[in-house]
């Protein structure tokens, strides 16, 4: 009997372990705790249930107008992904938001798997539709490199080398003078912290920006359209309005981090409109 009991509480032990695992690589860093603190406010668990859905209703309430829009920072911006991207601009157009937006564009999109086809370069179609875009007020801003896995948790020198290949591709095709860099998976170290401030970037991260002198700025940077199930918008939208009206009372930036080839899932899109909707009526 000892021993099945130990047995158990074993095999508990391990689930617990992989549990607490999986959800520390929600936002992965290396070695976090040498550049940045670990935010202790955390997002509202999704769903949100119906028996609390009230409860976010009542502390979403209105808005407040003395809030400053928030901004809409879209990720993974390639040509693999032009139709998702253009079915969120046409939200974001529908609510005059270009000028609240900032598209984090991939230079060249993950080579081991695609080669050449993604590469900015080739891509003159979507690159006219990113200069028209730009044109509009949306922001053209850098997304990495080639958003292979982890690719910037690495030495100082091959940052450099990655930063160096990634802004001349993009002045190739037009984009010069970028002032923000969002990594591939949040996953940097220290090393390619300090090559980013070298190119004048500032660092985008889901609970601080970092200018490119080495000092934190406090924000809120969250994504409401991940994977949202049917009939789950409402639940999801109240969650968001909460937050936002929370992190203004704070004091806090607020910014609204969207995949495109992950909002037109379920009721993604509608989490998207029911929060425009509710911001223009503050």
């Amino acid at each position: 009997m000892r021993r099945e009991l130990l047995i158990v509480l074993f095999l508990l032990l391990i689930t617990v372990g992989v549990a607490s695992r999986e959800r520390s690589m929600e936002y992965e860093h290396a070695e976090p705790g040498e550049f940045m603190e670990r935010n202790s406010q955390s997002a509202p668990p999704f769903p949100v249930r119906a028996e609390n859905a009230s409860k976010f209703a009542s502390a979403a309430g209105e808005g407040d107008s003395n809030c400053p829009p928030p901004t809409i920072l879209i990720h993974d911006v390639t040509p693999y992904y032009s139709r998702e991207l253009e079915a969120v601009v046409e939200v974001l157009d529908k609510y005059n938001y270009s000028s609240r937006t900032v598209l984090f564009v991939i230079p060249r999109f993950d080579p081991p798997y695609h080669g050449d086809r993604w590469d900015l370069r080739r891509n003159g179609d979507f690159v006219g539709y990113l200069h028209s875009l730009e044109k509009e007020g949306y922001r053209i801003e850098l997304h990495g490199y080639e958003h292979t896995y982890h690719e910037f948790n690495c030495s100082y020198e091959v940052a450099m080398e990655k930063l160096k290949s990634a802004t001349e591709l993009m002045g190739k095709v037009g984009f010069e003078n970028m002032s923000l860099f969002l990594p591939p998976a949040w996953a940097l170290s220290n090393d390619s912290i300090r090559a980013i401030g070298e190119f004048n970037l500032t660092i985008v991260l889901p609970d601080y920006f970092i200018p490119p002198n080495g000092s934190k700025m406090r924000v809120w940077n969250r994504e409401y359209t991940w994977y949202v199930g049917e009939g789950k918008a409402e639940e999801r939208f109240l969650v968001a309005a909460h937050d936002y009206n929370a992190t203004c009372r704070e004091g806090i930036p607020f910014y609204l981090s969207i995949h495109p080839q992950v909002i037109v899932h379920g009721d993604g899109l509608k989490v998207l409109e029911k929060f425009l909707r509710w911001l223009k009526k503050e």
